[in-house]
């Protein structure tokens, strides 16, 4: 059996003090919490930062050096040719292992 422990209850008629009189409490008030709204920013602030942004994307954008058509044509035949011989090699594996494994199962 478990035995709970008790706090003994102070006695008001042995100390001489009135009954009637009851504990005095302090309230406090409640703390108020801001709701979520508060939190987000003003449009006006969105707006700022908006413009801010656009401004300084226009002004990278125009240091930046772009190619004319010859580069551009050129790199562009570099790609298709690589892509070319990319997709060559990988065929030649998959068709290679695809055999292997066929050879293997039966």
């Amino acid at each position: 059996m478990k035995k709970t422990k008790t706090k003994p209850k102070s006695n008001l008629k042995e100390t001489g003090s009135d009954v009637s009189r009851g504990q005095v409490v302090k309230i406090r008030p409640a703390k108020v919490r801001p709701g979520w709204f508060s939190k987000v920013p003003p449009i006006k602030q969105y707006w700022a930062q908006t413009k801010d942004f656009l401004s300084e994307a226009v002004q990278e954008l125009k240091k930046v050096t772009w190619p004319n058509r010859k580069e551009t044509l050129g790199t562009t035949g570099v790609v298709l040719v690589l892509v070319f011989f990319i997709g060559a090699y990988l065929g030649l594996v998959d068709f290679l292992l695809s055999h292997l494994v066929r050879y293997f199962v039966n």
